[in-house]
């Protein structure tokens, strides 16, 4: 059975799950990146005596946290009571200005581990001239984690586990920390503690987290259930519903499947419920919009709210967030209280 819900939770519902999030407390546990824009000013260029060609003269540069940084962020703006980051950087100056970001927005740091050998912090460079990006300069293209750090990591969080109302875990890159042998490690986590809320959102390996809850998008869902897909290829809302009720019954958890502007869909004991976003009129910008449902989620299920409830904070976190341009916006309790008010307006 498929259900069509446009609105799961009122206002005064709305506000209550709101409040009841600052008491919530988050780990986050992935792939941590940095991204640079240095704006070039050619204007101000000279020719290098050593080399002869004219130099790249930075006029403005501007540092945001990306991957999981980017979703711990949005966790802050949603006011989540605390919100722990675990993951590696290297042992270079990036990894100064990534904690300082995350330090800025009150996220707990100890869980940020240095591998002093063989890691980058992930960083990705977009050099801007004349309003258009260069190639990007990225560095984290062949990190290797060690045993050691998994082990510190792991074990850390594993230390800190009853802490928490939520552990999020994120996989964005195929040379970050999911090794293999990671992944083995946060299954065994996992499995010890079954009725902990682990939220899984993984771009490579959503087979892996047994045990877990998955956030996957349909093009995802339907690669892990076998068919081959071009990139730009549209899901259908049938073929949709068909993955997630494979997927649903492959990994036996709580599933939620988005579907870009065509919202979420909630799948949980053979039952789907499919939330539609809100309404947007204007131009949209959807960089960071899953980080972005993903903290929504996570912060209403610590929360306590049912999974639909959890569902509609996801779309509407979202529903504010693509409105932004040209940034991996966030989502203030004010913003979501005042998108929520538009969509109950209208007829």
């Amino acid at each position: 059975m498929v259900l069509q819900l446009e609105s799961v939770i009122n206002e005064n519902q709305l506000q209550h799950l709101l409040t009841q999030i600052e008491a919530v407390k988050i780990a986050v546990v992935g792939d941590f990146c940095l991204d640079v824009y240095w704006e070039i000013d050619m204007q101000g260029s000279e020719m290098s005596v050593e080399t002869g060609l004219p130099t790249y003269p930075v006029r403005k540069q501007r540092y945001f946290l990306g991957g999981a940084g980017n979703v711990v962020a949005n966790l802050a703006a949603l006011k989540v009571g605390e919100v722990h980051a675990f993951g590696v950087v290297g042992e270079d100056l990036f990894a100064s200005e990534m904690i300082r970001l995350c330090e800025q927005l009150s996220v707990k740091t100890e869980g940020l581990h240095v591998q002093e050998k063989e890691w980058d912090t992930s960083v990705y460079i977009k050099r801007i001239v004349d309003g258009k990006e260069l190639n990007r300069i990225d560095f984290s293209n062949f990190n290797k984690i060690s045993k050691t750090i998994t082990d510190k990591l792991i074990t850390q969080l594993a230390e800190r586990i009853e802490l928490f109302d939520a552990v999020i875990i994120n996989q964005q890159l195929a040379h970050g920390i999911h090794s293999p042998y990671f992944r083995k490690k946060i299954v065994a986590l996992i499995e010890r503690h079954p009725a902990k809320i682990f939220l899984t959102d993984s771009r490579d390996f959503g087979n892996d987290f047994h045990g877990s809850i998955r956030k996957i998008n349909d093009y995802e869902a339907r690669i892990l259930c076998g068919h081959k897909l071009n990139p730009n290829d549209e899901v259908s809302k049938k073929d949709a519903e068909a993955s997630a009720r494979e997927l649903m019954q492959r990994w036996g958890n709580l599933l939620f499947v988005t579907r870009g502007e065509h919202g979420i869909l909630v799948c949980d004991d053979d039952e789907i419920i499919e939330i539609t976003l809100p309404k947007i009129t204007g131009p949209v910008d959807t960089v960071g919009a899953g980080d972005s449902l993903l903290a929504g989620l996570a912060a209403a299920l610590g929360a306590g709210a049912s999974a639909e409830g959890a569902g509609q904070l996801g779309t509407l976190v979202a529903g504010v967030t693509v409105q932004k341009l040209f940034q991996c916006g966030t989502a203030t309790p004010e913003e979501i209280l005042h998108l929520h008010d538009i969509q109950s307006s209208k007829p």
